[in-house]
């Protein structure tokens, strides 16, 4: 039997001998000398996008708490917040600018990272890589978004006006409740949501991932499914900084509905698995 026809007949054994997208020997020196070349063009975009955040610094702290603002202007309060201690706001404005230099470089030191990788890999890698890169990118972006944009707001008017319905009659002496809201506290609970938001949103690409490697069946999360709410509900309140039960229920939605997304996106890979699987025996026979 020749070698191709071994090769053909075997495919572990021809996968394995797929050749990498770029097969030019580098010596270890190389290799170190290519890695800090890509660390320093990291760098320097980090620190390009931080400065960029110094200098608007001020536009970020006001596109970030405007959800915040428009609520209190809504519930009829003075959209203000206070400075506790002497160093709050530079710190608070000086975080945030790291938090855009990472968001805003974060492009540039994926890329400089895949030009470090991809020669090593072969070129199904490559693509598998790329859908995960740009799927979780897209994803946390998404989340990010939906909490800024549709979760923030009803949260901070809800919480800021539960006081409003506390009972304050039954007392002897009047109880007047006003809010001091910290310019750090704000920053930091608007920051937290998104996170919280852009992780949650980050469950297809998980369990795609399970899916791929065989850990989990679409049928299997189809049976689950019935849990999958009350899990979606506990997920959406420990993601949630507020702690309030509607940012929780307002999150927990998206999740179930993700859930049951990731199934199709499950059920699909696992029939294309099949009929990769049942053309390769073809060959094979």
């Amino acid at each position: 039997m020749s070698e191709t026809e071994s090769t053909a007949g075997n495919p572990e054994e021809a996968a394995s001998s797929e050749e990498p997208l770029d097969d030019s020997k580098m010596s270890l020196f190389d290799h170190l000398n290519e890695l800090r070349y890509r660390l320093r063009n990291a760098f320097i975009a980090f620190m390009v996008a931080l400065v960029t955040g110094l200098v608007f610094q001020d536009r970020i702290f006001e596109v970030l708490t405007r959800p915040i603002r428009e609520a209190l202007v809504e519930a009829k309060m003075k959209p203000a917040f206070y400075q506790i201690e002497v160093s709050e706001a530079f710190w608070c404005y000086f975080k945030l600018a790291i938090v855009f230099g990472v968001l805003a470089s974060a492009p540039f030191i994926f890329w400089e990272i895949w030009k470090f990788v991809a020669p090593g890999l072969y070129k199904k890698e490559k693509r598998l890589a790329l859908v995960f890169i740009g799927a979780t990118g897209i994803c946390f972006t998404g989340g990010a978004l939906f909490g800024y944009h549709l979760l923030v707001k009803p949260a901070s008017f809800f919480l800021v006006t539960f006081a409003q319905h506390i009972d304050v009659t039954a007392g002897t002496v009047p109880i007047q409740f006003e809010n001091m809201l910290r310019m750090q506290d704000v920053a930091d609970f608007i920051s937290l949501m998104m996170l919280g938001c852009g992780v949650a949103f980050e469950l297809p690409v998980v369990l795609s991932v399970l899916g791929f490697l065989g850990i989990i069946s679409a049928p299997g999360m189809w049976k689950f499914n019935k849990y999958a709410l009350v899990l979606a509900a506990l997920l959406g309140g420990i993601l949630t900084p507020g702690g309030d039960v509607v940012s929780q229920l307002l999150l927990a939605g998206p999740i179930f509905i993700l859930y049951n997304l990731s199934i199709g996106v499950v059920f699909l890979m696992e029939r294309t698995r099949k009929k990769e699987q049942a053309d390769l025996e073809k060959q094979i026979g």
